[in-house]
């Protein structure tokens, strides 16, 4: 008898002690790091020039806009693309647009965050500023949308969705250019 309210004790206090583990604050990290060569690499699928970053937002948006402009062109380096100035003459084109939206559901408030990139052959793309419903649909788009408790206020979740739209658009252009090359 003894013995089973020895192990009782142990599991409890044990299970105690795991479980408050979990309840501690944890220090959050997450870094990346970028090289990019001054002598552009053979795998390097195109160039492109980042058209604008847009950001539909109540209040404090400016340094969501800023965080995107710098980061867009680290995530299309990541994926093969390489940022120029329009002067250049790149291929392509990108714009991005990122919007949160808040939702009231009763007493909850809920947002619904979405990143949109879109990507032109550069002589199709809309001019800086230019509405984009007067233009050429783009030769691939790509988007994410969260809804949820999250915001654009975290870093983690701007970087986090903007990297995924910018896989997604620059798949489907690997897409339009094998069919432009078979064409």
């Amino acid at each position: 008898m003894k013995n089973v309210f020895l192990k009782i004790v142990f599991f409890f206090f044990l299970s105690v002690i795991l479980l408050s583990c979990e309840a501690l604050p944890a220090n959050y990290s997450r870094s990346q790091s970028w090289f990019i060569p001054e002598n552009v690499p053979k795998k390097t699928k195109a160039t492109l020039s980042l058209l604008s970053v847009q950001v539909d937002r109540t209040g404090g948006w400016e340094s969501i806009e800023r965080e995107a402009a710098v980061l867009a062109p680290l995530y299309f380096w990541n994926h093969g693309y390489k940022v120029v100035p329009v002067r250049e003459k790149p291929a392509y084109a990108a714009g991005i647009q990122i919007r949160e939206r808040e939702i009231n559901r009763g007493l909850r408030t809920k947002r619904s965050l979405s990143v949109e990139v879109r990507i032109w052959v550069f002589e199709d793309a809309p001019e800086a500023g230019a509405p984009v419903r007067d233009h050429k649909l783009p030769a691939a788009v790509g988007r994410v949308i969260v809804i949820g408790d999250k915001s654009f206020s975290s870093s983690k979740t701007n970087d986090r969705l903007l990297s995924k739209a910018i896989g997604k658009a620059t798949r489907k252009l690997a897409i339009y250019e094998r069919r432009k090359k078979n064409a």
